[in-house]
């Protein structure tokens, strides 16, 4: 993008030389000069400043989803946080119009008690079956019984929590230990993942029990009341 902005300023500067004669050369060289230096600037020692001092420009509030204490912590549109138990929110899916006519979901979770939410995960109309899974995957990371989602994200981290350390020592992810890591990515995109959405898209979501029932008393009857 940058060479394309100084390219279309030279090439400005010759258009205003022809036209206007010498005058304009030195607002051309003037202009030249800034935007190689604010290119030089921004490329180097900004970005050597910012690697050194990540929250210069966005703080890390240490939000996330925490399995071990099960506790959800993310920021309010006050610039502040908010954390409770995963067990106190509620999930559903918000439809979405954009202003230019794309239609989205979003998988939200609502604070039963307090009315802050936040969203998980957003995809296209097309693709309202994945946020099925990701609230599968949210629910059985949350759960300290159950091993980890065996996704590529977490695979480094599987051996440091000890429900899943057990369950991949007794042989049972039947994966190798870097099976995400080792991957041929090729055949991942050509037939690994079509195959995946696939199964996303086939399968029965509305046949699993909601686990959030088990956590919280009187849960469904609250709901139909």
């Amino acid at each position: 993008m940058i060479k394309f902005f100084i390219g279309a300023v030279f090439l400005a500067g010759l258009f205003s030389f022809f036209a206007h004669g010498s005058q304009v050369i030195s607002v051309f060289s003037t202009a030249m000069l800034v935007t190689i230096f604010l290119h030089l600037f921004f490329r180097y020692p900004f970005t050597w400043f910012l690697e050194r001092n990540p929250d210069f420009i966005v703080k890390d509030l240490g939000c996330g989803f925490f399995r071990p204490t099960g506790m959800v912590k993310f920021r309010t549109w006050r610039e502040e946080t908010f954390e409770a138990p995963f067990i106190e929110f509620d999930p559903y899916i918000s439809y979405h119009v954009q202003p230019k006519g794309p239609v989205s979901y979003k998988l939200q979770l609502r604070h039963r008690y307090s009315g802050w939410q936040t969203a998980v995960a957003e995809v296209h109309s097309t693709q309202k079956e994945e946020l099925y899974a990701h609230w599968d995957e949210l629910q059985r990371y949350m759960d300290v019984s159950q091993p980890l989602p065996d996704i590529p994200a977490l695979e480094p981290y599987r051996h440091l929590d000890p429900t899943t350390a057990e369950y991949d020592a007794a042989g049972k992810r039947q994966r190798p230990a870097d099976y995400w890591a080792t991957l041929d990515l090729e055949w991942w995109e050509q037939e690994g993942y079509p195959a995946h959405m696939e199964k996303i898209r086939n399968f029965p979501w509305d046949t699993l029990e909601d686990q959030m029932q088990y956590s919280v008393p009187n849960l469904n009857e609250a709901t139909m009341a």
